[in-house]
């Protein structure tokens, strides 16, 4: 009778934990189209996946524009009451374009040109606060190449910044290093022609673990 009850218990707590986990995903999902940004809901599940079962320490997030992938990420380390994520963006116009060609990059430049950055950052913020985030969140309103000094141990780094062959580049030589073995790096838009040196960067210590977005995002392991 003790054991069967016993089993029981433990069986009830699976399920409260499965539900629980079902309920951040649902909520998570739900709020990302009301946010300034690129995260689908299948980037979302995955980052939130990957949260839930590194649990880890420090996250670093390189272009965090509204937030929207962001949100996940946050939110799941407020479901686990542990980690912290680093958000960087300079959140300004130049910065967005430096590295881009003028001719190559014609149509990137004029996108970004028409962008209300003051709104972009403003929007972010509030989403912090509207999701009770913000201290799970360490906000740095500067460049990736600034940023570095702040961080030392990086446990899974999301690289999403200046799309440029240079500022990719940069964006990995300075970061890897600071990610522990065995850590985890996703790179958005992997699949675009000027990130191709930077994802051979990366592997060449690391280890393809997943493809998504029609080979937009992958993530790599460090050995």
């Amino acid at each position: 009778m003790k054991k069967g009850f016993l089993l029981l218990i433990y069986c009830f707590s699976f399920l409260y934990a499965d539900a629980r986990v079902d309920g951040l995903k649902q909520r998570v999902c739900n709020s990302l189209s009301s946010l300034e940004g690129w995260c689908t809901s299948e980037k979302a599940l995955n980052f939130i996946d990957l949260i839930l079962e590194v649990k880890p320490d420090i996250y670093v997030e390189i272009g965090v524009f509204g937030g929207r992938s962001l949100l996940p990420v946050a939110s799941a380390l407020k479901f686990l009451n542990h980690g912290v994520v680093y958000a960087i963006d300079p959140w300004d116009r130049f910065e967005a374009t430096r590295y881009y060609d003028p001719i190559h990059d014609r149509t990137n430049l004029e996108w970004w040109d028409k962008l209300n950055f003051n709104y972009i950052y403003s929007s972010y913020l509030a989403m912090l606060r509207k999701y009770d985030l913000e201290r799970y969140c360490i906000t740095l309103k500067m460049t990736s190449e600034k940023a570095v000094s702040e961080i030392d141990r990086i446990d899974i780094l999301h690289i999403d910044g200046n799309h440029s062959e240079e500022g990719s580049i940069i964006d990995v030589v300075l970061y890897l290093p600071k990610v522990r073995s065995g850590g985890y790096i996703w790179m958005n838009d992997a699949s675009w022609a000027d990130r191709q040196e930077a994802v051979d960067v990366l592997a060449k210590e690391c280890d393809v673990i997943k493809i998504l977005d029609n080979g937009n995002l992958v993530l790599f392991r460090k050995r």
